[in-house]
């Protein structure tokens, strides 16, 4: 029995001569960056934002923790989605710390006049970093990937090591490896200890 796999594809031409593919509504480029993706996210994430600014977040009837949590689950949901297999520089954690601080204060009916640090502005609404939520995005898909079972494709893919090729020589691009190895690092997770941190 065969089966037959569509897949919805919308190709754009860049004026970098790079192809971009929209594929379940990620961006992906021919460059292998998520730099398009990323404004991409801020795009969509601004304009829901937007939609519920008046109705939502300038309505004084409703409560700050209301408020937030429409916030995290329309926006950032919106802003970081597919996060799990991003390989993010800190130009990509800048730009989305830039929306993500510039919402709440708005939400709070603040202004950089008020000079509050944004480490405050996180408080107050209780929110974490742009930074920590990637973070914590990536860790647990990594961990659901760890539980899967061996013939899976992802977990394949994860553990896998290429036969041929070399690295080229110079500075090297990030890799997703690299970005996970830095989210243990920072959660202070041996790489030796993840399967049974995993198993958890």
């Amino acid at each position: 029995m065969q089966t037959t796999v569509l897949l919805y594809l919308t190709i754009h031409k860049t004026s970098s001569l790079f192809l971009l593919l929209r594929y379940l509504g990620s961006i992906l480029s021919e460059d292998n960056t998520i730099d398009n993706e990323v404004q991409n996210r801020i795009k969509q994430a601004s304009a829901a934002f937007g939609r519920l600014r008046r109705r939502v977040f300038q309505n004084k009837n409703l409560h700050l923790r209301t408020k937030v949590c429409v916030y995290q689950a329309i926006c950032i949901t919106t802003l970081l989605y597919s996060c799990e297999a991003w390989v993010t520089y800190s130009r990509h954690i800048r730009a989305l710390e830039q929306f993500h601080i510039r919402c709440l204060q708005r939400i709070l009916r603040m202004t950089w006049r008020h000079r509050v640090p944004h480490s405050e502005v996180l408080s107050k609404t209780n929110c974490r970093s742009i930074e920590a939520t990637i973070t914590q995005h990536q860790l647990r898909w990594l961990g659901h990937v760890v539980r899967m079972p061996s013939n899976r494709l992802p977990r394949r893919v994860l553990y896998g090591q290429l036969h041929h090729g070399r690295r080229s020589a110079g500075g090297q691009k990030k890799r997703y490896k690299d970005q996970l190895k830095t989210a243990l690092k920072t959660c202070k997770i041996r790489p030796e200890a993840l399967e049974d941190v995993a198993a958890d």
